[in-house]
């Protein structure tokens, strides 16, 4: 978040504005922080040193750092300078640190402004809440706890930003419940909350498996916005993690009969989600559209979870389109195996014997040894017994298929005839 000109505003509108001599507060001004246990320190500038400043400050919001650093630095190497013009010049390159994302450098410059203690108060508590923000950018998170509890007791006062401000740091430090807690209270602080905090909040009741709780904040943004595909993604996401797997499916299956499944992702949950609630039809029939639609792309991941759906369905076809699409983009012999046995059911068996031999080929294989005793069933289906038997010789050298590929190669040499083995 970029700090520069509102901070800056803040500083120059006490008093380089004004005439030299003693900076006062208009007494028409309304008093940001009547609880203050700090007093309004009395302010003085000398004319030159406000001229200085006065320009560095404009050429800091216009983004002309180095033109303002000799300005900066002759008010710091000036020993009769004032203790607010000191602040202010140290407050100035601490900006400066800032624009040019150089965190630590930053940090040390608003400490020795704040340490003259010689701002008015509206800007001295500006300078120490620009500080704990810099501290928790670079994840200084303890530090930023201090520095915001420094900023409670000086000001006398919370606000919902600070408390927001103070449930990240939390966050970060893995204290979730006072994460919780605070980010609760900066929430009912004000009528429009940060998007950003209610993440917070829910990534802390994740860290602790309050997922009842995650729910019930999400649920009550989507009562507002019940279009928002975002939050309706993240509901489901949090109905899974709390084993409530049906009530994330009927929220997506809602959500697609609103128009509003018609992406990728979107198409892809919502399959995965059929298909882990045992409904691999709808599963199939969700990844269908989705390719009808041309909102799935046509990668491996989805050609094989439509492959997957379908032979949990019994619909050969289907997986074999699946299977068949997938298999150019395999990096293992895993699709291509699956795609040898449902062809080889589906009698075609030499589409088997090359999906079978691409399978081998790639290796990696989960099920080698079936893949040589399937391979040797079609080899021999299609009469090639040299090159079905020397595939059950390879099968009987794996413990899974051993018996199986003896019976084989024992029934081959008797000439017995084999018949197709029954499909799993």
């Amino acid at each position: 978040m970029k700090l520069s000109k509102w901070l800056l505003v803040g500083v120059c509108s006490v008093g380089l504005a004004c005439s030299a001599g003693v900076f006062a507060k208009d007494k028409n001004e309304a008093n940001k922080y009547p609880n203050a246990t700090r007093q309004d320190p009395k302010v003085s500038m000398s004319s030159k040193d406000q001229t200085l400043l006065n320009k560095a400050a404009d050429l800091v919001n216009d983004g002309k750092s180095a033109d303002a650093q000799p300005m900066i630095e002759k008010v710091l190497g000036n020993s009769g300078s004032s203790a607010y013009a000191q602040a202010f010049a140290h407050q100035l390159t601490a900006q400066v640190y800032y624009d040019q994302e150089k965190g630590a450098q930053a940090i040390e410059e608003y400490k020795k402004a704040i340490a003259f203690d010689a701002l008015p108060n509206d800007a001295q508590f500006q300078l120490i809440y620009a500080l704990a923000q810099t501290q928790l950018q670079e994840e200084k998170y303890q530090d930023a706890l201090a520095t915001l509890a420094d900023w409670e007791k000086q000001t006398g006062t919370q606000s919902a930003d600070e408390q927001a401000l103070k449930a990240n740091a939390y966050y970060r430090t893995e204290q979730f419940q006072p994460a919780i807690d605070t980010m609760k209270k900066a929430m009912s602080m004000t009528d429009k909350p940060s998007d950003s905090w209610s993440q917070i909040l829910m990534a802390s009741y994740f860290e602790l498996n309050q997922y009842d709780q995650a729910a019930e904040l999400l649920k009550g943004q989507l009562a507002k916005d019940p279009n928002n595909k975002k939050l309706i993604n993240q509901l489901a996401t949090v109905y899974i993690q709390g084993d409530k797997d049906q009530l994330a499916l009927e929220l997506m299956a809602k959500a697609k009969a609103q128009g509003l499944v018609t992406t990728n992702d979107d198409y892809v949950q919502l399959a995965k989600m059929y298909a882990a609630a045992d409904k691999p039809k709808d599963a199939a029939a969700t990844l269908k559209e989705g390719f009808g639609k041309n909102a799935l792309q046509p990668t491996y991941d989805n050609y094989k979870l439509l492959g997957d759906v379908c032979t949990q369905s019994e619909d050969d076809a289907c997986a074999i389109e699946g299977y068949g699409k997938a298999s150019p983009m395999a990096k293992d012999g895993n699709v291509d195996y699956q795609l040898g046995y449902l062809m080889f059911y589906a009698d075609k068996s030499k589409d088997a014997v090359d999906a079978l031999s691409r399978a081998i080929s790639r290796g990696s294989l989960r099920q080698e040894g079936e893949a040589y005793l399937l391979r040797g069933d079609a080899e021999n289906d299609l009469g090639q017994g040299a090159a079905a038997t020397a595939d059950w010789q390879k099968a009987a050298g794996f413990a899974s298929t051993k018996s199986m590929a003896e019976q084989r190669l024992k029934a081959a040499k008797g000439g017995v005839k084999i018949n197709r083995a029954k499909k799993k």
